[in-house]
């Protein structure tokens, strides 16, 4: 079961645009000592397209090696069928636990639902590991995932769940809602939604800013799991203030604010993501400092 707090976290890179190896373990650790219940490695806040196949297996070993009994969930996004199957063994045979793979769309409006249904039953066939689905339309040419089409390929034997990175709520409950779709996790890559996820049957969340502040985002899982439900309204009034900063500064911005917490020689991605788009930082001080506060609260 894929359920609780995962983190998709950065890349981090040296001066040189050289992978920094250490500080991806040690964010790591720092992430499961502080409750955080998996990684997402090579995701888009990962910045997946700008590593060699190399760097990407890599990156999944040091994690894998280095930090003992953490879940790895890794990015798979590649178009050609082949080379996604290609990229998830290498992926498992690194230390891969799950494959969050996006759907082949650089033909975008041709792809039909039909399409996808085939598509992803041939990677989940294949692959060696369990295949969560990824819904991200601002990052596939539009290509989305529709309601009718998860649940069809739900009744899969190893597609496991669903991560769900839009504001769309009535796609979110009209699959965590529908009693036919069993043993299927869904998880919302938006941490301003968490709590409403929650409310309609989601398992978790995968998201990027819990990467600088875990306990606030397990601590708000808690309490929605014990049925503490304001102090889990509480908590997520303050984790969508500070979200802000992914809407705002999108990569950047998270890398940012996890340099601030002390990981990172910098806070800059590779070329061509390697200049500073935070002007205006100053606007989620308020925001941060509040984060902060509550964070170093909490146990």
């Amino acid at each position: 079961m894929v359920c609780g707090v995962f983190v998709p976290v950065p890349t981090f890179f040296n001066d040189d645009e050289s992978i920094d190896f250490e500080t991806q373990v040690k964010h790591a650790q720092f992430l499961k000592d502080n409750g955080i219940s998996g990684i997402t490695l090579l995701g888009s806040t990962g910045e997946n397209v700008h590593l060699t196949a190399k760097e990407r297996v890599e990156i999944v070993k040091s994690i894998h090696d280095g930090v003992a009994d953490f879940p790895i969930v890794a990015g798979v996004a590649q178009n050609c069928l082949s080379d996604a199957k290609d990229e998830i063994k290498r992926l498992a045979d690194s230390g891969a636990s799950y494959a969050l793979v996006l759907p082949s769309s650089y033909y975008g409006a041709g792809i039909t639902q039909e399409a996808l249904v085939e598509w992803y039953t041939n990677v989940a066939d294949f692959s060696p590991i369990p295949v969560l689905i990824y819904v991200y339309p601002g990052v596939t040419n539009g290509v989305s995932v529709a309601p009718s089409t998860i649940k069809t390929l739900s009744k899969h034997s190893n597609i496991k769940g669903i991560k769900f990175s839009h504001n769309d709520v009535t796609a979110y409950s009209e699959v965590s809602l529908d009693e036919e779709i069993t043993d299927f996790d869904c998880l919302t890559g938006l941490g301003h939604l968490f709590l409403p996820a929650l409310s309609v049957g989601f398992k978790g969340t995968v998201d990027a800013i819990a990467g600088a502040f875990p306990k606030i985002y397990v601590s708000l899982y808690k309490a929605f799991e014990k049925g503490d439900l304001k102090t889990a309204k509480a908590l997520q009034l303050s984790i969508i203030r500070v979200e802000k900063i992914v809407a705002e500064f999108g990569v950047i911005g998270i890398k940012r604010i996890i340099h601030e917490v002390g990981f990172g020689k910098n806070y800059l991605g590779r070329s061509p993501l390697n200049k500073d788009t935070s002007t205006g930082w100053e606007r989620m001080s308020n925001y941060i400092q509040e984060v902060k506060t509550i964070e170093a609260k909490l146990a």
